[in-house]
């Protein structure tokens, strides 16, 4: 699927390098992987595993089509989950540049199996704009190509020079459970702050693990959000996250460092035993916070739990997971916080 063809009146274009990947791509193994490939020695098997999906990576492109194809390839034959559709956990969402500059929803692309392709749009109104194409969330993306009628023109856009916000964290970063690609929480970020978001989300996994604060301070980053405490018990913070950031300060001492508590699981307004969880992990990160502080950090800020999903529970699938709903709640608590820490462009 590398070069340029032909089919059924259709140009087939391959797509080269995603966007809102951390590392160059002679770093990585496979071009949709999220870790580069000396990750693969240090982090559990399973953070590698997961760090093979293509989630908040995308492409971008300029087009004078008035219709936008898609055929895409996956390796992992499980296209969606109990929790989240096979629109988010394999397939693709176009967005398009409207004429006030904002990105805005164009269309879907719904997989059908290892291989697809689909229609992403059709009768688009004349004129040449960008567009960006959000990649699988929960898969192993193996190629892309976009395809338009013969006769339109279609370039590829190169990634802006700006140093990226670097997010880790856990299944809700990956993208759990969004209903399509351009709404997990790196993406909509990435639209609202004009950033590329490098999402480094790892389902259930998220946990701080010394050898991922060495391999994010690898990025040149404006800012490092780490969103860890849903995968972590008080116990396990107390252990972790002063080492994770510690060697986090010690290779990048000038970078925001900006720690989210854990969103509040929807229903522990009923449930004391998640209350007292909650409590306990929280006060782990705080005293970690405020043991780096009084060590001489600067730079590090810390955002609390209140309302990141709103305060009417109704912002989860499963109490814990995001809907959409949810992500849009989580990124009007983050967006003016992230805001206030980017170089001003």
């Amino acid at each position: 699927m590398e070069d340029t063809a032909m089919t059924a009146e259709l140009t087939w274009y391959p797509l080269g390098e995603p966007h809102a990947r951390g590392w160059s791509r002679e770093a990585m193994e496979r071009r949709y992987d999220r870790l580069p490939a000396h990750a693969r020695a240090v982090v559990p098997e399973v953070v590698w595993g997961l760090s093979r999906h293509s989630s908040s990576l995308f492409h971008e492109v300029e087009t004078d089509a008035t219709q936008i194809h898609a055929r895409w390839q996956v390796r992992q034959d499980a296209l969606s989950m109990g929790h989240m559709p096979a629109t988010a956990v394999s397939g693709l969402d176009l967005y398009g540049v409207d004429g006030a500059d904002q990105l805005r929803w164009v269309g879907v692309g719904v997989p059908t199996g290892l291989e697809s392709e689909a229609a992403l749009a059709e009768n688009l109104a004349p004129g040449r704009r960008r567009y960006r194409l959000y990649l699988p969330l929960f898969n192993e993306l193996a190629e892309v190509q976009l395809g338009v009628p013969a006769g339109a023109t279609l370039t590829l856009v190169e990634p802006e020079p700006l140093p990226p916000i670097v997010y880790y964290g856990t299944s809700i970063i990956h993208g759990a459970s969004a209903s399509r690609a351009g709404m997990s929480l790196p993406a909509i970020l990435g639209r609202r702050l004009g950033h590329e978001v490098v999402g480094l989300g790892f389902s259930g996994n998220g946990k701080m693990e010394t050898a991922l604060a060495e391999l994010i301070a690898e990025i040149d980053a404006a800012v490092y959000v780490v969103d860890c405490v849903p995968n972590m018990d008080a116990a396990l913070v107390r252990e972790r996250a002063l080492p994770f950031l510690r060697a986090l300060r010690t290779r990048r001492p000038d970078t925001p460092v900006l720690l989210v508590e854990d969103r509040t699981l929807t229903n522990s307004w009923i449930r004391p035993d998640r209350q007292t969880a909650h409590a306990a992990a929280r006060a782990e990160l705080t005293a970690a916070f405020e043991q780096l502080r009084a060590e001489g950090g600067t730079n590090l800020l810390y955002l609390g739990h209140e309302h990141l999903l709103g305060d009417d529970d109704e912002g989860t699938v499963d109490s814990s997971h995001p809907t959409d709903l949810g992500f849009t709640r989580m990124a009007d608590r983050l967006e003016p916080v992230l805001a206030d820490l980017l170089p001003a462009s």
